[in-house]
């Protein structure tokens, strides 16, 4: 190849691969990363304090207060409910029973954006003090919590939860 042919394919690529770094840029610059502002990491973090906060002093409304009103919560034993308020209620009922001494333990894994307002939250959780609906003690339990939480008028709050319990007993087949 003679050097002016040279200089002109040289030239086309460049021509040809300045758009293309443009694109690739603008392309990373909006793909959500595995991990967002910091100040979103911080809120998010919040949002699951304030839960176990709720839930540590058996105040069923201050631990739902990170719901969102339309929650989509399903509980370990697999069952779901579509709203803060059923939440709320549930949780009342535990704290007035089963889970009156209980104390819980959150442990935020991952947060994984997938859109400045949309985040998957893993959440290690363990609670000591329970008690099994016969009434015997259930001094240790841990699971994994997923959270989709999304950020409503610049707040973080939980839309969906599915909870597991890595320890608990599935239900004899006669009540199910």
């Amino acid at each position: 190849m003679n050097p002016r042919m040279t200089k002109s394919v040289l030239i086309l690529i460049v021509l040809l691969a300045i758009p293309l770094a443009i694109s690739f840029a603008r392309n990373a610059a909006a793909r959500p990363a595995d991990s967002g502002a910091a100040a979103d990491d911080a809120a998010i973090k919040q949002v699951v304090s304030g839960f176990s906060d709720g839930w540590n002093s058996h105040d069923a409304h201050s631990m739902c207060m990170s719901l969102a009103d339309d929650v989509q919560w399903v509980n370990w034993r697999g069952e779901a409910l579509h709203t803060r308020k059923d939440v709320e209620d549930q949780h009342a009922t535990l704290f007035s029973g089963l889970y009156k001494n209980t104390h819980r333990t959150d442990t935020v894994k991952a947060i994984r954006y997938f859109t400045p307002e949309l985040a998957s939250v893993d959440n290690y959780w363990s609670m000591t003090g329970a008690k099994t609906r016969d009434g015997a003690d259930w001094p240790y339990r841990e699971g994994y919590v997923n959270y989709l939480m999304a950020k409503r008028d610049g707040h973080w709050v939980i839309v969906v939860s599915h909870t597991a319990d890595f320890n608990a007993k599935a239900p004899s087949s006669a009540s199910r």
